[in-house]
């Protein structure tokens, strides 16, 4: 047999080497991909809050396929850089947040809360339905099984990492199953591979799909909260950076800043990651909860808070600007070794009861 490329006519055998070494380049980039920011696995099965993290506590989960990502990404080209970082973050005790200039506090009041949505003929709870802005932006919307039109609810914004969507991510993260019941929750789309970390391109799609919901479904607009996973999570910490008056307080898991954090408003932060995370270090995720203390005036001090799994929230912040970091030490040696670098089960319903204990 022969072959014909580019180079000429060739015997096949003589071929092989070649399609051996790029079979290699190959699966060296595969290796290589952040599969986690699509990820194929759902990392754990309870959905309780247990007290303790002992290893040989949870089986081995099924896996559940989702899309993979693109191939040939490598980690090395990953926008993960280690942020410099300011020191200290807050006590769990707040009001409303106020601004980087001290001015009076920059989340929703309670004059914006009436929802446009409230009040409409409910057929059957939204669960997964689909929206797109005026701008041709897409989000997904899952309400609670008793959404009832009526009450005004939180909202809980959910940003998926690079190489995904929010579908997919939905698919596997499913936090809907972590608000108790008493939240809406919304999955984004990036426009993309990956969310802007600079510009408005972004944030000015955020402002416009919480204009939507509160549009569509009876919401509180002064209770939007914005919660992201890895990349998603970078974009979380620019969004209350630069946009507080959009939400009320943010969580971050297993995601670095992305970025400094320079002349932002305070609003409350949350971040959790875990130990063995080496895909986003740990220290990343330590280094961004204490940069958030800075801004937002907390000593460098820290107490045992009672949200408990490794909870240390930092003393003595700015009124309504707490800080807490939360370290996930839990590991399997019988999970994939991808599984080090998600927000376990435990630690999603950890972030809605955070964030439902903001007054």
């Amino acid at each position: 047999m022969w072959y014909l490329d580019a180079m000429g006519i060739f015997p096949l055998g003589r071929r092989i080497g070649p399609f051996v070494a790029l079979a290699v380049l190959v699966a060296a980039s595969l290796s290589g991909c952040r599969r986690d920011e699509a990820q194929p696995f759902r990392p754990v099965a309870a959905t309780s809050l247990p007290s303790s993290t002992n290893a040989n506590a949870s089986p081995l989960p099924t896996p559940i396929p989702t899309p993979s990502p693109k191939p040939g990404l490598a980690a090395a080209t990953a926008p993960g850089a280690n942020p410099a970082a300011s020191v200290a973050t807050a006590s769990p005790s707040s009001s409303a947040a106020s601004s980087a200039s001290a001015t009076p506090a920059q989340t929703p009041s309670a004059a914006t809360s009436t929802a446009s949505g409230c009040g409409r003929k409910v057929e059957s709870p939204p669960r997964g339905v689909d929206h797109t802005t005026t701008s041709g932006r897409t989000f997904h919307v899952w309400a609670p099984r008793g959404y009832d039109g009526k009450t005004k609810l939180p909202v809980v914004l959910v940003f998926h990492g690079w190489y995904a969507n929010g579908t997919a991510f939905q698919s596997w993260f499913k936090m809907e199953d972590h608000v108790d019941d008493k939240a809406i929750v919304v999955y984004p789309d990036s426009q993309g591979p990956t969310w802007a970390l600079s510009g408005d391109k972004d944030t000015s799609f955020v402002a416009k799909m919480i204009a939507d919901v509160e549009a569509a479904y009876c919401i509180d607009r002064s209770k939007v909260f914005a919660f992201g996973f890895s990349y998603g999570g970078k974009f979380t910490h620019n969004l209350g950076c630069t946009h507080p008056e959009l939400v009320k307080a943010i969580s971050v898991g297993d995601g670095s800043l992305g970025g400094g954090l320079t002349k932002c408003g305070n609003l409350p932060v949350l971040v959790t990651h875990r130990t063995r995370d080496d895909d986003e270090k740990f220290d990343w995720g330590k280094s961004a909860a204490e940069a958030w203390a800075g801004v937002n005036g907390c000593s460098k001090e820290t107490i045992a808070s009672p949200l408990e799994h490794g909870c240390l929230a930092y003393k003595s912040c700015k009124p309504g600007a707490p800080v807490t970091f939360c370290e996930d030490t839990y590991f399997n040696a019988a999970w994939p070794h991808d599984w080090n670098h998600t927000v376990r089960e435990e630690y999603r319903t950890l972030t809605w009861r955070w964030f439902a204990s903001l007054p």
